[in-house]
């Protein structure tokens, strides 16, 4: 089996390591519906079944049968749905205090519960007696703790089959810029992990409400993940794909989607688009993270309105040329005219203008953040936040990412 690489000095890694366990066995971060009744866990598997299916285009029979290793699985709560579909998984994860949560899940809920094997190591320290590939390896919300997070990508897409497939997510460097400014607030007023909780329930108790509404885990539990946890290195798309083509793995899917609606080649055409030749334009879907606010329902119903006389003379001019036969006439005033018309609303059409606007108002409102948090005054910051346009709104920006990759067959 290979190895990681060493590029990261191995007590950085361990101090890391240390640090990370500390703060997350004093909360766990990760319990979804362990402590609550069956009615939670049936709402949060059904919920997974529509994220995999519609949004991954990874649907639950893709784990039937397959061998699954969950790097840093936490309490289990997004392995044992995986397990259900059909997996035998492996639950690789360094805090037995949330493995002994996830032995527990699995006793209660999983179909076949002998089928599944816990190892209570960190992803670094990994290392089976025998050498082993799997069909899935399966790793989320993890690697963005770490102090060397690229080479513990190359370790766990080791453990890939050809042919298999590696699911990967972490919150998003961009998508995470509000969590950081965050961050810098509350340890401008707090040194301490009691502090720290107290600072962010003055700041930020919306974000607290709303992240508990989505997700029914304690409020010192999401401070503990969101603030006072120390290591939150938060990889760009264009780096998790970086690693990805370093291991020989290729794009599957990924969740929010990273290319806007320009791609118009056939499934034929050769050579294939790669990723790697648009590049630049990967940073505009994650500006539009960066300043997740509103739901997309909410902001893409405006931009939608927008598009309405745009979409009324594209439906006119491809509905005049439609189902032409040897019968058919085509007048050429009536043809130029709304040719013409298509042209007026598409030059009138701007799809990113109020992503423009959003960010003028955003940028004034994060510079204008940082100066207050440096003049020192807590009551002054708490006011700011309260009538900002957009600044740590809503969701405060879209943290997570997933990306599933692929091994082609040798």
């Amino acid at each position: 089996m290979s190895v990681t690489s060493s590029s990261t000095p191995v007590d950085t890694r361990k101090k890391t390591e240390a640090e990370t366990l500390a703060t997350f066995q004093e909360e766990l971060p990760s319990q979804y519906f362990s402590h609550k009744g069956e009615e939670e866990y049936r709402t949060y598997t059904t919920e997974a079944e529509r994220i995999y299916r519609d949004l991954f285009k990874f649907p639950p029979q893709m784990f039937n049968g397959a061998s699954l290793i969950d790097f840093g699985a936490g309490t289990g709560e997004n392995t044992i749905y995986l397990a259900n579909w059909g997996a035998s998984c492996t639950l690789v994860e360094m805090n037995h205090l949330a493995q002994d949560v996830s032995k527990e899940v699995f006793a209660k809920y999983a179909k076949r519960p002998d089928d599944h094997t816990f190892v209570n190591t960190s992803i670094f320290d990994y290392a089976p007696d025998a050498p082993h590939q799997y069909d899935i390896v399966h790793c989320r919300g993890v690697l963005s703790h770490t102090a060397a997070k690229e080479e513990a990508f190359e370790k766990i897409a080791s453990f890939l089959k050809p042919g298999g497939y590696l699911i990967f997510g972490d919150p998003n460097k961009a998508g995470g810029f509000q969590n950081m400014l965050q961050r810098y607030a509350v340890y401008s007023f707090a040194s301490t992990p009691d502090e720290m909780v107290d600072v962010s329930e003055v700041l930020f108790k919306e974000d607290i409400d709303r992240s508990q509404a989505t997700v029914p885990r304690t409020r010192r539990a999401i401070i503990f993940d969101r603030w006072v946890i120390q290591s939150q290195d938060d990889p760009s798309v264009g780096e998790v794909l970086a690693w990805a083509a370093k291991s020989g793995l290729k794009l599957y899917s990924c969740y929010p989607p990273i290319l806007p609606g320009l791609m118009g080649n056939s499934l034929h055409h050769q050579p294939a688009l790669t990723l790697d030749a648009v590049a630049n334009m990967i940073p505009i879907a994650e500006l539009v993270w960066m300043m997740q606010t509103e739901s997309d329902t909410e902001f893409l119903r405006s931009v939608n309105e927008d598009c309405g006389a745009f979409a009324d003379s594209f439906k006119a001019i491809t509905d005049y040329v439609a189902n032409l036969n040897t019968k058919s006439k085509i007048d050429h005033g009536e043809f130029n005219g709304r040719m013409s018309k298509l042209n007026t609303a598409f030059g009138d059409l701007s799809v990113h203008s109020k992503v423009k606007a959003k960010l003028n108002k955003f940028s004034e409102e994060a510079i204008e953040f940082i100066n207050i948090v440096q003049a020192g005054d807590l009551g002054a910051v708490r006011k700011f936040i309260e009538n900002t346009d957009h600044l740590f709104k809503g969701a405060c920006g879209n943290r997570h990412v997933d990306f599933i990759v692929y091994k082609p067959n040798d």
